[in-house]
């Protein structure tokens, strides 16, 4: 339903997600979708408000996108909005196609549910009407294609593999701590958590919000939750320990990623005054962050997308950046 993802801090890191390990463990489940309700149900939208860009400006993340070999769009097309949450004194910047399946209105209330200590290690978001109703999460941006209002679970999971990137002390799925703590489980939770080790963190991420903050917990929904106990109880060890509370609504932001380069949307020539021009003359929007939040160490990971061969696919370079 996902894709997968590489996670990494530097170079000693890179020969582990050269290539995804899959993981040979029967699944408990065909997939996670029946934690949909329980999640959303018990994780609320913190308040918030929406307010869209000049139509001449977007992130160059989105205008990146837009550029995709596999379905390009018309980045004229593509909206961008500040999203302000009550939890942060800096809004998220996100982009959304005018034909995408996720509106922002949406947008704005499913990545509100995601806990402020989480939502922060996510610099963009954009949703475009692209096939296979698949998602990824390329250097702390997320890609939704063709995802809709059910789609919260989605955030988590992409989410997920940016907290096991640099949330914690270490990545968390290429450590000797996952792989011992794992070992002892005799199943993993889902098809795709078997993908490879990045794939079952963030898969369990999802388990361990749905354990956190809904009645009952995982083992009230899962009767074979014994058999995927430590990976999800090790995701929530972490980040009890390492980052607390990042799994919880509540509390507030402290720290974020920076935003991506402001660049002009290229949309040919505009009339100005009677004369041709490049562009409409409109004011930069200011994407700084906050006075007082500490800035999070961005990382370039790439992943590929959901329906690639994740048994023989080449990961992208991966590399840290400031």
């Amino acid at each position: 339903m996902y894709t997968t993802s590489t996670i990494a801090l530097g170079v000693s890191l890179l020969a582990s997600f050269a290539y995804p390990q899959k993981i040979d463990k029967p699944a408990v489940q065909p997939n996670l979708d029946y934690l949909k309700d329980g999640l959303q149900k018990n994780m609320p939208s913190i308040g918030h408000h929406v307010d869209p860009w000049s139509e001449d400006w977007m992130p160059k993340f989105c205008l990146e996108q837009s550029k995709s070999e596999d379905d390009g769009f018309n980045p004229a097309d593509i909206k961008t909005y500040n999203i302000h949450y009550d939890d942060c004194e800096t809004a998220w910047v996100v982009c959304v196609h005018k034909n995408s399946l996720m509106k922002i209105e949406t947008l704005a209330d499913l990545f509100g549910r995601v806990p402020a200590g989480s939502r922060s290690y996510i610099r963009h978001i954009i949703s475009v009407p692209a096939k296979g109703g698949n998602a990824w999460n390329a250097g702390d941006n997320i890609r939704l294609n063709q995802i809709g209002a059910d789609g919260f679970e989605v955030l988590l999971h992409e989410t997920g593999h940016s907290l096991d990137a640099h949330a914690y002390d270490e990545p968390l799925s290429p450590s000797d701590n996952w792989k011992l703590k794992t070992s002892r489980d005799r199943a993993v939770p889902d098809n795709y958590a078997g993908s490879s080790p990045a794939e079952d963190v963030a898969q369990s991420t999802v388990i361990a919000a749905y354990n956190i903050n809904v009645p009952g917990g995982f083992p009230g929904i899962e009767p074979r939750w014994v058999e995927v106990r430590n990976q999800y109880e090790t995701v929530q060890t972490v980040q009890r320990e390492q980052a607390p509370s990042i799994l919880k609504p509540g509390g507030r932001c402290f720290k974020r990623l920076e935003n991506s380069e402001t660049v002009r949307v290229p949309t040919g020539k505009r009339l100005l005054r009677g004369r041709w021009a490049p562009w409409r003359r409109s004011q930069m929007p200011d994407i700084s962050l906050a006075k007082g939040l500490e800035v999070i160490q961005a990382l370039d990971f790439d992943s590929g997308k959901c329906g690639e061969d994740i048994e023989s696919k080449a990961w992208g370079p991966v590399r840290q950046h400031s």
